[in-house]
């Protein structure tokens, strides 16, 4: 387990609910999802004033952001400035609007409150929440991403330097840290060499818990030797593929991959070995 605290808690501060003009409302990329304008214009064509929610938004200094609901804020700023047709009902009933103002956040703080508003509903996707957690300073995503520029990889992209999975690599800093992370890749990166199928979150993962659970036994240059002998990256993920669904016979789920994954990488290091075996995991238990 990671000693590192990467929880999204956010220290006690001041929470207001005040009437706000949404003219002087303004927008930091760093910590939310960029502005889309033309959904804000969709949104302020068809603008119900009573359906408007409460916008969240960081107090700073004298200024206040949008952390939730910019959309929205940015769709009352266009009809405040006529650049909209709309009734002059909806126009006078968004001159102040009522947001949840919160005060003395920083701006990592300020991701992790987009984030928590948003993760249950699934309104962010895990690309996006990625790189609001890099800008905005989340410890989470800054090590992590730390890691991946080490070995030139990006998020999202299907590329021989693509991770894809992103979730997946947050867990693995999030449950043994950033260096079992670091020595997953490279021992991937060494079985393998820099291929899409290299970098799957899945099979980093099985790699990580073996190299977590087992670090007194497993030597990491020879873990890579004993993967580069099950074949191509491909292959390997396809192997997973059929331990977590028994051959086709369940369904399986990303706990279920993990596990497989993990059984896979094990079974790979005690392939003809008689010392230093490890234990295997019952992935059907």
């Amino acid at each position: 387990m990671s000693g590192k605290d990467y929880s999204y808690d956010i220290p006690d501060h001041p929470i207001e609910y005040v009437k706000v003009d949404p003219a002087i409302v303004r927008f930091d990329p760093r910590a939310q999802r960029n502005l889309n304008k033309a959904r804000a214009t969709a949104i302020a064509e068809k603008l119900v004033p009573t359906a408007l929610g409460t916008p969240i938004l960081s107090r700073r200094g004298d200024d206040l952001y949008a952390v939730d609901g910019m959309h929205r804020v940015y769709a009352c700023q266009l009809i405040l400035a006529g650049k909209v047709s709309t009734t002059r009902e909806v126009r006078e009933s968004v001159q102040a609007i009522t947001c949840e103002v919160h005060s003395g956040l920083s701006m990592a703080n300020e991701a992790s409150l987009f984030i928590i508003k948003n993760k249950e509903s699934s309104k962010v996707g895990a690309n996006d929440e990625f790189r609001i957690g890099v800008l905005a300073g989340h410890p989470l995503f800054q090590d992590t991403n730390t890691v991946l520029e080490k070995h030139q990889l990006k998020v999202g992209s299907s590329s021989v330097n693509g991770v894809r999975g992103i979730k997946g690599i947050l867990s693995i800093v999030m449950e043994h840290g950033p260096e079992i992370l670091d020595q997953s890749l490279t021992v991937a990166e060494d079985a393998w060499g820099r291929h899409p199928d290299t970098w799957h979150s899945v099979t980093i993962g099985g790699i990580a818990t073996v190299l977590a659970k087992h670090s007194d036994v497993v030597n990491a240059h020879e873990l890579a030797q004993k993967l580069k002998r099950q074949g191509d990256p491909t292959a390997f993920r396809a192997k997973i593929q059929t331990m977590a669904t028994n051959n086709n016979t369940r369904h399986d789920g990303t706990h279920g991959r993990l596990k497989a994954a993990h059984l896979a990488v094990a079974s790979a290091w005690n392939a003809k070995r008689r010392v230093n075996r490890i234990p295997v995991p019952n992935i059907f238990e």
